[in-house]
Formats: structure tokens, sequence, C-alpha cells
């Protein structure tokens, strides 16, 4: 279930919830020649895709036509996200040239690395992040990488 957006540099990325409730997620997006678009961030919430990937619409959900060079990280926290928190994403992933990404209600962060920085580093700094945080999941959001 994806759709664009009335804006034109947005795309409307819907999801359903394991309960059946469906969401939006509105990611910054540029549309390309042949009903292509390329994502210019990473989603929170939706799985497949990352910054910089090119996707088709197709039906009910998308194709990554094209991955682009990013990595994007997902995480979740109950309680949700402190600011403090927030800026401790921030530093561990300054060092490996990530961006850190989070909603005004703070309930989830999403990070885009490159994928040059490798699976290892990020995992690492996943770790030590967690063990500071309760409550905190992450994952891959787009695992193919």
């Amino acid at each position: 279930m994806f759709e664009l957006d009335e804006d034109p540099n947005r795309i409307a990325l819907a999801y359903r919830e394991e309960d059946g409730q469906v969401f939006r997620e509105i990611v910054a997006a540029r549309r390309l020649p042949g009903g292509l678009i390329e994502l210019l961030s990473s989603p929170g919430l939706v799985m497949g895709c990352a910054e910089g990937d090119v996707i088709i619409l197709e039906g009910m959900g998308f194709q990554v036509v094209r991955r682009g060079p990013n990595l994007c990280v997902q995480a979740y926290a109950d309680p949700q996200f402190t600011d403090e928190v927030i800026d401790r994403f921030t530093a561990a992933f300054a060092g490996i040239g990530g961006r850190v990404d989070a909603p005004e209600h703070r309930q989830f962060v999403v990070v885009t690395v490159a994928a040059d920085a490798g699976t290892g580093a990020v995992e690492a700094i996943m770790e030590e992040l967690a063990a500071g945080v309760p409550g905190l999941e992450w994952q891959f959001g787009n695992a193919a990488h």
C-alpha cells in the first residue's frame, strides 16, 4: 500500500501493523522519469528501503530497482527516546558519517549511514547504545545490504 503524496517532493509509504491497522509514513522523495522514485530519506517504519534507493510502485507495494549507497537502521524504545538519548545516537554515529533523524514524538529513531561503514560497525554502535537505553530494539530497515 504505497502512494504518491500530494507534495511532489514526498511519498507516502503505507504499512500494515500485525493487528491490521494501516498507517502512513511520509518520506522525502524525488520523482524520476519512467515512474521511478528516489528516496531522499530513510523510513523509520517501512521495511526494505533506505535513502538513495530507487523504487517503483507496484500494486500494493514497491520494488527496489536500484539500491542506493546507504544502510537504514530503525530503532524503537519504550519509553520514547529523550533528547539526551538522541544526542548519544548522533554522537555515536558521527564517527562513521551517520545521520540520525527522529520525529517530534520521539517514538523511533532512523539512522542513515553509508553501507561502506559496514554492518559490523553499525552493530557494535547499536549494541553499545542498547546497553544504556532501556527497552531499545533495533533492526536494519533495508536488510538486503
